[in-house]
Formats: C-alpha cells, sequence, structure tokens
C-alpha cells in the first residue's frame, strides 16, 4: 500500500490505534507492518505502544482527545477540569484525569498525562465533549471538585487562606443538587469539610 492511499483514509480518524487499523485494513496483513516503517520515516507520530497520529494532521489535534486513548478508562478532571470551567486560573501543564486503573504518567511531545486511580463506584460525573472528527470525556465541575479534593485530602486545609492562594473563582456557582449527591457518594468526613469550607468562602470572599 502506498502511504498517500493510507493518509487520505486515515484524515478521518484524527488518533488510531493498531486494532482501529486491523478493522479498517483488514485486507492488509500487514498494515502494522507498514505503520512502523512509516513511523521510522516520520509520516507518522507514534503517541504510546499501538497508539498514533498522522504526522500532517497533528498540529490540528487538540491534545485533550488523547487523554481517554493514551489511558482507558480515564476522564479529564481535577486540575484540568476546574480550569477549563474557570474554577482555577492557573492553566496545569498537565492534563491531569481519574481511572479505575492504577495511578500512572505518560509524557509525549502533545504534553504531559497524568491518572489517578479512584474506586470504581466514584469513576461517574463525566460527559463527552463531541466536535466533528473527535471527541473526549471531561468530569462536571461538581466532580471535578470533588475529585480533586478526595485524591488530595491529606494534603488540603479546610482554610479561607488556602482557597484564596488558589484563586478559586468566587462567582462561579455549583449544583447545590449535585454537590449534594456527590456528598452521599464519597462519604468522607474531610472533603465534606473541605467542600462545606469552599463553598462558605465563595460566598463571604469580596
Amino acid at each position: 500500500m502506498k502511504f498517500f492511499d493510507f493518509e487520505q483514509k486515515m484524515k478521518e480518524y484524527p488518533v488510531f490505534s493498531a486494532r482501529d487499523l486491523k478493522s479498517i485494513f483488514f485486507q492488509e496483513k500487514n498494515i502494522l507492518v507498514q505503520v512502523a516503517f512509516w513511523v521510522k520515516k516520520g509520516y507518522i507520530k507514534k503517541i504510546k505502544k499501538g497508539l498514533y497520529v498522522l504526522t500532517s494532521s497533528s498540529d490540528e489535534i487538540n491534545p485533550a482527545i488523547l487523554a481517554d486513548k493514551i489511558y482507558n478508562p480515564s476522564y479529564l478532571s481535577l486540575e484540568y477540569a476546574l480550569n477549563y470551567y474557570g474554577i482555577i486560573p492557573d492553566i496545569p501543564g498537565t492534563y491531569t484525569s481519574v481511572t479505575t486503573r492504577k495511578t500512572e504518567n505518560f509524557k509525549n511531545e502533545f504534553g504531559n498525562y497524568s491518572y489517578q486511580k479512584v474506586k470504581e463506584n466514584l469513576f461517574v460525573g463525566y460527559k463527552i465533549v463531541s466536535g466533528d472528527i473527535f471527541s473526549y470525556n471531561i468530569a462536571s465541575p461538581e466532580k471535578a471538585l470533588f475529585d480533586y479534593l478526595y485524591l488530595n485530602r491529606n494534603v488540603f486545609a479546610a482554610d479561607f487562606d488556602f482557597w484564596k492562594e488558589m484563586r478559586i473563582d468566587e462567582e462561579f456557582r455549583f449544583s447545590k443538587t449535585d454537590i449534594a449527591n456527590y456528598k452521599k457518594l464519597f462519604k468522607n468526613k474531610k472533603v465534606n469539610l473541605l467542600v462545606d469550607n469552599l463553598l462558605k468562602y465563595q460566598k463571604n470572599v469580596r
């Protein structure tokens, strides 16, 4: 197969896996060998083992769409999602996610990707953001907050000065219903204390 023909076909897929290739080019028995050759030539970029992008399309890719493809199942949350919603102003240098698998970190030319483990019953509260040819998973504002506080509960303090230092958006309004539901789901006194203190800070800070 000529690379031109491969490229034209794969322009519909901004990110593709070895499994995708075997499905799309089922008649090409040596497709993975060819792809390995094209990676060496620089026509294709390898993100991780079995995951690729076309070099010609790489500049158009939103790095966020790689998060759940690099490590699945996962969804963007924590600092990345809090900044995405404008809850914290600092842009994180890492695409932060949660997963039901073991905690892991990956680095490639698109950025740093970190994954923190949560229990399966806590792997909820995310939505799919879809574009023309891409999609990615991201937590709701409330779930991102709970994920963040839960996974950092042993180092965070229920103190107004702490939220001020983080520059939490005092105008952002969380869903009271969702907050109440996540309190019941997490069942953690320290997390609930942190959430209550944060909400009190937002109400009183001026």
